[in-house]
């Protein structure tokens, strides 16, 4: 029988783990949008299964920033209304 791969999720845990020492040098306060980002990335893991690439942070970073768009969009949105409101109530 052939060797098989490593799933997606598998490669992107590893790359996590990679990063502990990083982690640990990191502020305290720091840590936890850290920890964010990689469930940003494992949020689309799936998504990044089907290119399986041979380096996950290629997608691990797509993954990050597209959930940071959406943020952005949701915030600017919100930012929007709030103005709207503040006009409306001139």
């Amino acid at each position: 029988m052939g060797r098989t791969n490593q799933t997606y999720r598998n490669r992107l845990e590893k790359l996590k783990e990679n990063f502990k020492p990083f982690k640990r040098a990191l502020r305290k306060e720091d840590k936890k949008f850290l920890d964010s980002l990689w469930e940003k990335a494992f949020y689309h893991a799936s998504a990044s299964s089907y290119m399986n690439p041979r380096n996950p942070a290629e997608t691990a970073l797509i993954s990050i920033q597209v959930e940071q768009e959406k943020e952005i969009h949701r915030l600017e949105k919100r930012m929007d209304e709030l103005e709207e409101e503040i006009e409306c109530s001139r």
